[in-house]
């Protein structure tokens, strides 16, 4: 599979988790244990603690949610033509990196923030308006 120390984090993540790894998911290991906003949080401080990792480099907008609803993101980083960059998944070799340098050590490009506050909480004006008209025609039929 890959290294002993690569077991040893998959081996923590899933009893952090509490999940069993489909298959190895290297690409994107939060996105394998069900891991965003909070709980990616409190797994990165575990994961910290766990192998005495400094994370104080890691910024989290680059790569998975806070508290927003899933797919919705309220905390971009745009890059210098101001477009969104994508997510940057947290990968195994990631972790193992960080493990072995004793810190969270990646290139992050040049960039910008960009904070929609309350607006990416707020859903899609179709779902508030077929809110509305379902209420309408529970009132009125």
């Amino acid at each position: 599979m890959g290294t002993a120390l690569q077991q040893e984090i998959l081996d923590f993540a899933a009893q952090y988790s509490c999940r069993k790894l489909k298959g190895v998911e290297q690409h994107d290991l939060f996105g394998a244990f069900g891991l965003e906003g909070d709980d990616a949080d409190e797994f990165l401080e575990a994961f910290s603690k766990r192998f005495s990792v400094d994370l104080s480099g890691l910024r989290w907008e680059f790569h998975y949610n806070a508290d927003e609803p899933p797919g919705r993101r309220r905390v971009l980083p745009l890059d210098a033509s101001g477009k969104v960059i994508p997510y940057q998944p947290i990968t195994l070799e990631l972790l193992e990196k960080a493990v072995l340098a004793g810190k969270w050590d990646y290139a992050y490009p040049e960039h910008t923030i960009k904070d929609l506050g309350i607006a990416a909480l707020l859903p899609d004006w179709r779902v508030a308006a077929a809110v509305l008209l379902g209420l309408c025609w529970a009132v009125f039929w």
